[in-house]
């Protein structure tokens, strides 16, 4: 898989916070004769997208020339998502274990960051205590950072449902409250998800539906939902521009898609709506590898990112003193008294850090489970996709919890099997391969029996 690069570059004279901000380094445990080095680079892969990559090459370019009178840049390698840049980051060190050339790994979700974590991949990077007294450890039961110091989360994500108001009012539609909702009968075709097997933000979604219904009840929502689907997207940041474009009218969206598609299209035409049922906050983070060619400029892109002026990069709209120079980011921060100091210029309103929740998603879970759910997802919702709509267009009237549905929503494999093959034999590429084809072609059989069986007792009763 080709990886793509760029960077941003800043030069110039000596700025005036050169001398303090030697003192910080030397806080976070760096060599005091090398406060200062020469202009470089770090090197940082990343799932975010163009425009966060470009606000934070050229912010942490800024910083840097302010606060050390140097120049230096953002090299960002590409891969794709999530789940593409951790099997590559996981891939090379099984090649080069003392280092592979990248510095950081930035973005999608807290798993990846426990994975490599858990493989020893990460080092400790502990900031200076004036960026950590700003940042609360622990928020509603979610840790914000590694109490070691191995990883922090850069920003806070919340999961909802991107609503078209203008289609719903035009089509008779409701708006929807709970994630149940977009299983009723009359949104059929109306309804946006991603492929979990591409997306991590997808994936994380369907982890916390299991977390929160229980796994045999998480499945059957989330297979009568996959049956009210128009098609499973490749990127979840599609699913959220459907939404926009009227190719749906609810989309399955983290809460920065969203804000960005409300920003562009108004609050007129589109809603974003965390669901009553249950909302997952998660944090989306920040590590340093191990062996990173570039440590003095990780470490301060680690505490660049986690200051005052990083986090005013995500949280303020663009334009507004201190925020993004081109693309308004509108991604809650994880400093809380952002939201009250900048309340009415942020365009996110509500702060996580008062929501009160009985949810706790449980990232250690997900982690272990991440691939086991993804290939089940796959095998029984999004590849056989157009089977299961048949099967669900003849049974989507019938009572919630009759035989028929059940089976629609069956699951091959308990939770506990499903935790035990994660740990197992999960890692035999040809077993793993062997059940995946196993599972789609029981699912796929299991909908068309049901078809059959539902044509046969409408013919019975017209007869």
């Amino acid at each position: 898989m080709g990886i793509r690069a760029s960077s941003h570059r800043v030069g110039g004279a000596v700025g005036p916070g050169v001398a303090a901000r030697q003192s910080s380094s030397e806080s976070i445990g760096l060599p005091s004769g090398r406060a200062v080095q020469s202009a470089g680079r770090v090197v940082v892969i990343s799932p975010h997208n163009a425009s966060i990559k470009f606000e934070f090459g050229a912010g942490f370019a800024r910083w840097h020339q302010e606060q050390f009178g140097e120049a230096a840049d953002v090299e960002w390698r590409d891969v794709g998502g999530t789940a593409d840049a951790l099997k590559f980051v996981l891939s090379e060190f099984s090649a080069k274990p003392e280092g592979i050339g990248i510095d950081c790994f930035f973005g999608g979700g807290p798993e990846p960051l426990l994975v490599l974590t858990g493989r020893g991949l990460t080092m400790p990077c502990r900031l200076p205590d004036e960026v950590l007294v700003a940042i609360p450890q622990q928020a509603n039961g979610v840790e914000i950072y590694d109490p070691n110091y191995h990883w922090y989360g850069a920003a806070l994500s919340s999961f909802g449902i991107l609503q078209n108001l203008r289609l719903q009012d035009r089509l008779g539609l409701p708006r929807v409250r709970r994630w149940e909702g977009l299983a009723q009968p009359r949104l059929f075709g109306w309804v946006g998800i991603g492929d979990p097997r591409n997306s991590g933000t997808m994936n994380n979604m369907f982890e916390a539906f299991l977390q929160a219904y229980g796994w045999g009840r998480g499945w059957q929502v989330l297979t009568e939902i996959a049956a009210n689907a128009r098609k499973f997207d490749r990127l979840s940041s599609t699913t959220a521009k459907d939404v926009t474009l009227g190719e749906t009218v609810y989309g399955f969206a983290i809460d920065f898609y969203a804000f960005t598609q409300i920003a562009a299209a108004g609050r007129t035409n589109l809603t974003f709506v965390l669901p009553e049922d249950f909302t997952a906050i998660s944090t989306d983070g920040l590590c340093m590898l191990r062996g990173a060619p570039h440590p003095l400029l990780a470490r301060r892109f680690v505490e660049f990112v986690m200051s005052e002026a990083g986090q005013k990069l995500w949280f303020l709209p663009r334009g507004y003193p201190g925020g993004p120079v081109r693309y308004s980011i509108d991604r809650m921060c994880v400093r809380p008294d952002f939201y009250e100091r900048y309340r009415g210029a942020s365009h996110i309103e509500q702060s996580p850090f008062e929501k009160r929740s009985s949810f706790k998603y449980n990232p250690e879970v997900a982690r272990e489970r991440r691939e086991v759910v993804a290939s089940l997802a796959g095998s029984l919702l999004v590849d056989p996709l157009p089977e299961l709509r048949r099967a669900w267009r003849l049974l989507m009237h019938e009572p919630v919890g009759s035989p028929m549905r059940v089976q629609l929503g069956r699951v091959p494999i308990s939770e506990s099997e499903a935790l035990a093959l994660a740990r197992g034999r999960w890692k035999e590429a040809k077993y793993r391969n062997q059940l995946r084809l196993e599972w789609q072609r029981e699912a796929t059989d299991r909908y068309r029996r049901i078809v059959m069986a539902l044509a046969r007792g409408g013919e019975e009763s017209s007869n």
